[in-house]
């Protein structure tokens, strides 16, 4: 058994780890913001950068249109019998569209690095931690911002879900309900995979075309589950998507992660490294390997054909 003097003298040290680290946390969370509030007020030619916010909509509503008028119907009418064998594929995937299994790990970690004395390590570690905390800044920010926008729209629009097209038709609204059946406009799900899609797209760019695929893929699973309607799913995407790269931006003009060349998508900076160099250049031979098998794989099959 532990003695009261064994007890009081663990919650005294426990007491004083905490005071620690609330100190820390006192120290590093505005000196974080000072420092990036610096770099933004340092970068005066990178606040007139243009943002194709025209473009955006204009893609975006034709994109959202397109879907409503030629899928939403066609798919509201399509029999349940029909959308069975799909169906169980659709539940056991459909749930990579939750926020919380990503945000979690995101806020733990940004907790712990606003906790703990960067001083005590060395300072190449120091920059692997500093990468590590804008990248997850940005990943936070990205699917935490677009999923309360898109809770947002969802009260304005009040669309309801594909269960009552048979009673209501494909295009009933009621907005500014609190009932769930009538928030089916834009997808939450999708909006999440939207984001987390783009971020790993355009923190790693050879991953890119299977960021896309993933993001068709999951976000599409909605429709299938019949949850949303595929105008619902279309509009997640793009705000998901869309969200993450405005924050790119952002934390591009502010000298963070990203460079932001003329008339081009945000690039990761060459100093952004979130592994050791040695782990870093293993890991860029080892996706080059697989890339010329693919490409071997492939060309002999075109032979073959």
């Amino acid at each position: 058994m532990i003695s009261r003097e064994t007890a009081s003298t663990q919650a005294e040290r426990l007491k004083e780890a905490a005071a620690q680290r609330l100190d820390l946390l006192a120290f590093n969370t505005p000196s974080a913001f000072r420092f990036a509030r610096r770099r933004l007020a340092a970068r005066t030619a990178l606040r007139t950068r243009h943002e194709p916010w025209r473009r955006f909509a204009m893609v975006s509503i034709a994109l959202i249109a397109l879907a409503a008028a030629y899928f939403d119907p066609v798919f509201a009418a399509l029999p349940r019998e029909w959308r069975s064998p799909a169906y169980g594929f659709g539940r056991l995937i459909t749930d990579v569209g939750l926020s919380g299994p990503y945000l979690i790990p995101l806020a733990l970690f940004l907790v712990w690095t606003a906790t703990v004395d960067w001083s005590s390590f060395s300072r190449r570690s120091r920059l692997h931690l500093f990468n590590g905390t804008a990248a997850a800044w940005y990943a936070f920010v990205s699917i935490a911002g677009s999923g309360l926008l898109t809770t947002v729209l969802k009260q304005l629009f009040g669309r309801a879900r594909p269960k009552l097209s048979g009673e209501f038709g494909a295009f009933h609204f009621d907005p500014f309900t609190l009932d769930a059946t009538y928030l089916s406009f834009p997808s939450g799900h999708a909006t999440t995979v939207g984001a987390l899609c783009f971020c790993v797209a355009i923190l790693f760019p050879r991953l890119r075309v299977a960021a896309i695929v993933a993001a068709l893929w999951f976000g599409f699973s909605r429709a299938v589950v019949g949850a949303h309607h595929p105008s619902d799913v279309v509009a997640g995407l793009l705000i998901g998507g869309w969200f993450s790269y405005w924050v790119a931006i952002r934390f591009g003009k502010a000298g963070l992660v990203f460079l932001l060349p003329q008339r081009r998508m945000p690039q990761r900076r060459r100093s952004f490294h979130l592994l050791p160099l040695a782990a870093h250049r293993s890991f860029r031979r080892l996706l080059h390997r697989t890339e010329v098998q693919a490409h071997r794989i492939a060309g002999k099959r075109m032979n073959a054909v």
